[in-house]
């Protein structure tokens, strides 16, 4: 039974209303790439007015209570018609995009180097050399590591790992094995527990990369994130922004409270395991610069340890040689 009002916003006129049904019959059916796809230039059209019908935006603003609904599509359902075209070439931000949408379970990796800009028309030795090395990036998927994380030894050379969050994982869940319902936030604090503390990666520096800080601010003021249970204690001060002559010192938002929060958690959980630092990243992930900016910090992390080590070895070779005198 539903209101006026309701039924009014999530209706559809007949003729949407029976694409939509026979689109979720080929969805169903497993064959949507040889029904729907091969004749996409067909059907782009219809697809495009049913993502603007006033009941399906209706359905999609209400989108974090639908686990199975990226937020992404929107970007490529706004361009339906133009990405159907049988000329069309996918640009870069659409590969990035269907990221979003389609994730492998797999081992992914990608080579890459920091090009060193000159200043003032010189570049220095040490510049030069770190603007020369390539770095080799490997993605794992949780899944891939097998029972026990037993595949983890096949990295055992790696110089740092980046340990990839998102911040709106506290309040989604998944079925494990067993049907029990499984908190995402905390399923990503026990694999961080468990390829910390296994022995390939003893001693190695880590990363945090915590991602989607723009989702997380959409998110926030609606979904608490005290429902994780890890974070139950968060309970942020409402401070009004000070000001300082003419300065204004704005007070941070409920999203930064959050992400600092979880940071510092993820930090204490980390140094009670290894008595080391945990460096922390935020990232969204679409945001070129902000992915850039993390894998920059990776680099400089890096750097630190090899001057560390040479260091060491200069103060073990000098006291060699005070000793043979």
């Amino acid at each position: 039974m539903y209101s006026k009002e309701t039924k009014s916003t999530y209706s559809m006129a007949s003729k949407l209303k029976g694409f939509s049904d026979w689109l979720l019959k080929v969805i169903g059916s497993g064959n949507l790439e040889a029904i729907v796809l091969s004749a996409s230039h067909e059907y782009s059209p219809l697809i495009e007015e049913l993502w603007k019908d006033e009941a399906i935006q209706a359905t999609y603003n209400r989108r974090n209570e639908l686990e199975k609904l990226p937020r992404v599509a929107t970007y490529f359902l706004e361009r339906v018609v133009e990405i159907s075209k049988e000329e069309y070439e996918p640009s870069d931000m659409d590969i990035l995009y269907a990221e979003g949408i389609t994730s492998s379970n797999g081992l992914a990796s990608v080579e890459f180097s920091f090009p060193t800009p000159a200043k003032y028309g010189y570049i220095d030795s040490i510049d030069q050399h770190y603007g020369m090395m390539r770095y080799q990036l490997i993605r794992v998927h949780s899944r891939s590591l097998g029972e026990n994380s037993e595949w983890l030894e096949m990295f055992e050379d790696v110089n740092i790992v980046l340990f990839c969050v998102s911040l709106t994982d506290y309040d989604k869940f998944y079925d494990d094995k067993k049907g029990s319902l499984i908190n995402k936030m905390m399923a990503s604090k026990q694999l961080l527990e468990s390829i910390v503390t296994h022995p390939t990666f003893h001693g190695k520096e880590f990363l945090l990369i915590m991602n989607n800080f723009d989702l997380l601010e959409e998110k926030i003021e609606q979904s608490p994130l005290t429902q994780c249970e890890w974070f139950c204690d968060f309970h942020p001060v409402t401070i009004r922004n000070h000001n300082i002559g003419t300065y204004v010192n704005p007070a941070p938002s409920l999203a930064q409270c959050a992400f600092h929060y979880m940071a510092v958690k993820f930090k204490r959980l980390f140094h009670s395991l290894t008595e080391h630092k945990l460096y922390v990243s935020l990232v969204t992930g679409l945001e070129q610069d902000s992915v850039d900016e993390a894998l920059k910090y990776a680099r400089e992390i890096m750097k630190w340890d090899e001057e560390d080590i040479t260091f060491i070895n200069e103060e073990y070779s000098t006291s060699l040689e005070g000793s043979t005198f």
